[in-house]
């Protein structure tokens, strides 16, 4: 990496390099290496790259390349005969997220809500199937009102190594407890494991018992829903009538078959309705909104799983569920490793160009004639 830098009538200061998260938390295929999986008979080698491609970004947006593929051996997928296919991703995912004050976007209810730092998507907890009265059955001709939930239909059929699964477009896929990009148990914070498509990131199920205490005891985030007490399904979660009744809850549909089988009270848990909370992270020591990986005191997945029935941020319905992944990157934009310089000290005087900057930034500082100092720490 070349440095140019260009200093006039100086001041005394000090640079310091930081890596953005958005820019920097993505595993980056570095080495040509090629997926696999095992289709329960042996290993199936692929020509398809693993983790992350490319990353691309300009003051807006981040823009991850991948083909979809995890770098461990994917698979075997019991009862499930798809096989792990290149997509071709391009997501585009805003690099100054914002609280939606509107109306919430809702989760998606088939494809991708977010994408996880080895480029392999999200989806979030339906399995795009819902009780048809008519069938007596879970369909993806149902009436939608009482939707299936993904983990506790398809579960079984999620693979070992990361917890996930491909659908009939060859898409591999996490509807939960993506287990390889995270320590399960652990004594410190997670990692983020990946990015919500309203660009807030998705930590995996540690953080500090104070969400605003860094020194603060680590704990299991817990979810804040919970499973309703009924036994009839006629009333929502939100407290109004179905307009078409569920099935009432055996053996054969128990509680938990449905994502309305839940609710947020409020009382519960760690986090809000959409399964984050306002906190400081190891890579936000300035505090942001995150989610979290839910899970139970065992590391299984508990509801709901990743984001919860809506987002929190301002995000684009061209950027999420089928349409996730079919970004075009824009002219002008810059691609590869990316690091951003922050001014500290008495550095008002001083304008770093580009910034963020990939290969070469120039730093210019302007003011009155002094001795200086300028110190470039932790460029990588």
């Amino acid at each position: 990496m070349q440095y140019v830098i260009t200093c006039f009538f100086t001041v005394f200061c000090t640079l310091s390099a930081f890596a953005q998260p958005e820019l920097n938390s993505w595993m980056l295929n570095t080495t040509g290496a090629t997926a696999s999986y095992n289709d329960g008979m042996g290993t199936v080698t692929l020509s398809d790259s693993v983790n992350v491609l490319q990353v691309c970004y300009n003051t807006t947006h981040v823009y991850v390349r991948s083909e979809g593929q995890a770098d461990y051996e994917m698979g075997p997928f019991n009862g499930n005969p798809n096989a792990p296919a290149a997509q071709g991703y391009t997501f585009k995912i805003p690099r100054m997220p914002e609280e939606e004050t509107g109306s919430k976007e809702d989760n998606p209810w088939a494809g991708a809500l977010g994408v996880a730092v080895n480029g392999v998507v999200m989806y979030g907890f339906g399995d795009a199937r819902s009780y048809d009265v008519g069938s007596n059955s879970n369909s993806p001709f149902g009436q939608g009102i009482w939707n299936s939930d993904a983990w506790v239909s398809e579960g079984s059929t999620m693979d070992a190594a990361g917890a996930g699964h491909p659908d009939q477009n060859g898409n591999y896929h996490h509807h939960a407890t993506p287990i390889a990009l995270y320590p399960d148990p652990s004594t410190a914070h997670s990692p983020i494991v990946g990015f919500a498509f309203d660009g807030f990131p998705i930590y995996g199920p540690f953080g500090y018992t104070d969400p605003m205490n860094n020194t603060s005891a680590i704990k299991r985030i817990s979810s804040g829903y919970t499973l309703r007490n009924i036994t009839v399904r006629t009333i929502l979660p939100d407290g109004s009538v179905a307009s078409t009744p569920g099935p009432d809850v055996d053996g054969t549909f128990p509680l938990g078959t449905y994502s309305e089988d839940y609710e947020h009270t409020g009382t519960n848990g760690d986090l809000d309705e959409y399964n984050g909370r306002l906190c400081i992270t190891p890579d936000y020591p300035g505090g942001t909104y995150a989610y979290f990986v839910t899970t139970d005191i065992n590391g299984d997945p508990a509801f709901p799983y990743f984001v919860g029935p809506t987002y929190y941020g301002v995000v684009s319905n061209a950027d999420i569920g089928p349409n996730a992944g079919n970004a075009n990157i824009p002219a002008g934009v810059s691609c590869g490793t990316v690091s951003e310089i922050q001014k500290k000290d008495r550095a008002t005087d001083l304008s770093v160009s580009p910034n963020p900057f990939a290969e070469q930034f120039t730093i210019s500082v302007n003011g009155n004639v002094s001795p200086y100092t300028i110190d470039v720490v932790n460029v990588q």
